[in-house]
């Protein structure tokens, strides 16, 4: 600034005389204003030195000001957050990381819901926003993908798991008409639902149909049938239509039972005193002979997984179990012992055998059923003995329920379901003539 050749200090504000190169307190260079006002070549002139004292002391106080509003504002909302029916929630820093949980829909598929999770890993409270403030919105990541878990298998204990599916069986029940009917010489096959209901009958010849079992497709019933005068093996549509003869053995078939995969039917065959273990395609042909061992060798049983074959045997004075190969080789026994074991039937998961026991006269055992590894070990009776006679035990897909006949009741042949440790026994059947043979639909 010049004043009558005075000029200003641009830097600490002292008075110079115009002719000085430098100011005479701060030695800071000094420089006359530019010709053109519009132009600006040097050092713009400095302000008063009231006026940069102003600068200097305006600038720190407002600075001051502007944080002391912003305390007292988060201060207020830090309160009023924690004021009853207030309404507002506090804000804070999102600084915790989001964790996926996993949750399953109706419909089997997996959504994703963001948990909000401390440094340390440990879940937070969840925070919510009110409507009236903004919500900080978390920047988007890239989304995990979900395997959904298998559905819990439930225990062969679980309460929940009811049984489901029919039953195929043989009957003596009374049928109007057939004067012979209600005797084991004119016996015919039923099917009927697991809870009682829904009985069918699904033979209507005269003399004996029974022994009956499911194919795997639940398509088709095998059976023993004396229609043609002698008792062979034949197959029929689920519904009773369409009946097949398999077998013309001379000496007579029985006790069929479906290889797995339901292109073979494993049967007995043969004269009564040495009959063997036969097969024969389920589409029809020649038989084939698995056995040859001069022993009653009868009522086959073809293991889940269709490379084993379990049957019951005259070794000596009392049937007993064998396990072999599915073509007949490495017979092995696995019972023993002087009482029948008799009608064996593999659980599905392929290690155990149900079967049933049979004694002669008064015996305090009068036939129950038992449970046996394929190998021989661990056999236990899971039926009582002053619970009648109990046999034809058959297993349910699932392996949770057996089906099996008794006449614990009133001496009368009745269906029974239990679970696999002999309890929560239920009945099926309620009629005049004896039920047999139960085999459960796949």
């Amino acid at each position: 600034m010049e004043v009558d050749g005075v000029i200003y200090c641009g830097e600490c504000g002292a008075q110079n005389d115009e002719q000085n190169e430098r100011c005479v307190r701060c030695d800071t260079p000094l420089a006359l204003p530019a010709d053109d006002p519009d132009s600006v070549t040097g050092p713009i002139p400095a302000r008063s030195d009231a006026a940069a004292r102003s600068r200097r002391i305006v600038l720190p106080v407002l600075l001051v000001a502007m944080g002391a509003f912003v305390l007292l504002l988060g201060g207020w909302a830090a309160f009023g957050a924690n004021l009853p029916g207030s309404g507002v929630t506090a804000l804070r820093t999102p600084t915790a990381r989001a964790t996926a949980q996993n949750v399953a829909s109706e419909n089997g598929n997996a959504t994703i819901t963001p948990q909000a999770t401390s440094a340390e890993g440990r879940p937070t409270r969840a925070t919510t926003a009110s409507p009236a403030l903004p919500s900080s919105t978390a920047r988007p990541t890239a989304a995990p993908t979900v395997t959904p878990s298998a559905s819990p298998t439930s225990s062969p204990r679980d309460p929940n798991v009811q049984p489901m599916g029919r039953l195929v069986f043989s009957s003596e029940a009374p049928v109007p008409g057939r004067p012979s009917a209600g005797t084991e010489e004119d016996r015919d096959i039923y099917s009927i639902r697991v809870d009682g209901t829904g009985r069918v009958r699904l033979t209507a010849e005269a003399g004996f149909d029974g022994q009956p079992v499911w194919a795997p497709t639940g398509e088709a019933v095998a059976f023993a049938s004396e229609r043609t005068g002698q008792r062979q093996i034949w197959t029929m549509n689920a519904d009773g239509g369409k009946a097949r003869q398999l077998s013309d053995d001379p000496n007579g078939s029985e006790f069929p039972d479906w290889s797995p995969d339901g292109t073979l039917i494993a049967y007995e065959g043969g004269p009564e005193i040495a009959s063997d273990i036969w097969t024969v395609r389920a589409s029809g042909g020649g038989p084939v002979r698995l056995t040859a061992n001069q022993m009653l060798e009868t009522a086959p049983a073809w293991s889940p997984t269709g490379d084993r074959i379990t049957f019951m045997g005259l070794a000596g004075k009392h049937f007993h179990l064998f396990v072999m190969d599915a073509d007949g080789r490495n017979l092995r026994q696995i019972t023993s012992g002087n009482i029948d074991h008799r009608f064996p039937r593999w659980f599905p998961d392929g290690r155990r055998i149900l079967y049933n026991t049979r004694t002669g006269g008064n015996s305090p055992q009068p036939g129950q059923i038992h449970i046996i590894n394929a190998d021989g070990s661990n056999d236990r009776q899971i039926t009582q003995n002053n619970q009648g006679r109990n046999g034809r035990a058959y297993p349910s897909p699932d392996g949770r329920y057996i089906a099996f006949n008794s006449d614990r009741k009133d001496g009368n042949y009745e269906l029974y379901l239990m679970r696999p440790d002999g309890t929560e026994v239920r009945r099926i059947t309620r009629t005049p003539g004896d039920d047999f043979e139960p085999s459960w639909s796949p």
